[in-house]
């Protein structure tokens, strides 16, 4: 059976990545002797180093943006004259915005620093050194919050997704970590009835696991599969993401064409927990029509 090339291809490309993580804890070490030693910049270069690593294989008319997305109350094609009655509305800061930049417009950009319409959002991650617990609630609520603005009809939503360097839940317990960030999710939906797309397509840690939402074509549930990285393995979490980001970008209603056959899997590989399935009452337009 074929595919293992491929594996083995992204298995090194993560390798490298977390190496270059690696070695700047090494040249700006922590006093702690964990981490690098400045807490905002070592933020900031793991969302660096995922950038540069997602970016080397996406389509050149994609760009990876920080900054918010405006949804502002104007008519547009997809909602036609009645959006006019919507508030103008506006994301949080978001740290990884994949947005289509060859065909849609920008309302302001300096640098890599931007503030865009929801239209052209393809993905939106959110990218933490560590995955804590007492934080994971919040940041799902900002994602659906992101989902709910990038609503449109007739066109899948973006994928949506919380990546840490590591795993701070429950260190060691990667079985323990899946529970409580399933629960979170449910935490943060809890306020009214959520479809599908709202839901993270993706929760992992680059260097442990990966929390993988399943496609199922009936829709009236999401199911979370775990996977806990083993020696060669580190491909999972990239091939996820990236799959995630490319299903959206070629997706109907979108005019990309074809899905290229970029990705592999091992068919054999078997979960590391008990599908957790979250269900939903049925499936809806979102807040804005």
């Amino acid at each position: 059976m074929g595919g293992e090339r491929i594996e083995k291809y992204w298995a090194a490309e993560m390798r490298s990545a977390i190496e270059k993580y690696r070695q700047f804890e090494i040249l700006i070490p922590a006093a702690s002797g964990e981490g690098a030693g400045h807490r905002g910049e070592d933020g900031r270069y793991i969302e660096s180093i995922l950038k540069t690593t997602l970016k080397k294989f996406l389509p050149d008319g994609l760009d990876i943006l920080t900054g918010f997305i405006l949804r502002a109350g104007v008519k547009s094609p997809d909602s036609g004259k009645k959006r006019r009655r919507d508030e103008d509305e506006h994301s949080t800061q978001l740290d990884l915005i994949v947005y289509d930049t060859e065909h849609m417009p920008v309302y302001q950009r300096f640098g890599d620093t931007a503030v865009v319409p929801p239209e052209g959002v393809i993905a939106v991650i959110s990218v933490k050194k560590h995955l804590y617990r007492r934080e994971l609630k919040h940041e799902f609520e900002a994602l659906k919050n992101v989902a709910e603005l990038c609503t449109q009809k007739n066109k899948k939503g973006p994928f949506i997704g919380l990546v840490g360097m590591d795993d701070k839940i429950r260190t060691d317990h990667p079985e323990e970590s899946f529970e409580i960030v399933i629960e979170s999710i449910k935490e943060s939906q809890i306020e009214k009835c959520i479809s599908y797309e709202e839901m993270p397509g993706f929760v992992g840690t680059l260097k442990s696991w990966s929390i993988h939402k399943a496609h199922r074509k009936d829709k009236n549930q999401a199911d979370y599969l775990l996977y806990v990285h083993s020696d060669g393995e580190e491909h999972l979490g990239i091939q996820f993401l990236l799959k995630g980001i490319l299903d959206v970008y070629f997706s109907e209603g979108r005019g990309h064409g074809n899905e290229p056959g970029m990705f592999s899997f091992p068919g054999n590989r078997k979960m590391d927990a008990a599908i957790k399935s979250i269900s939903y009452q049925k499936e809806k337009a979102g807040r804005y029509g």
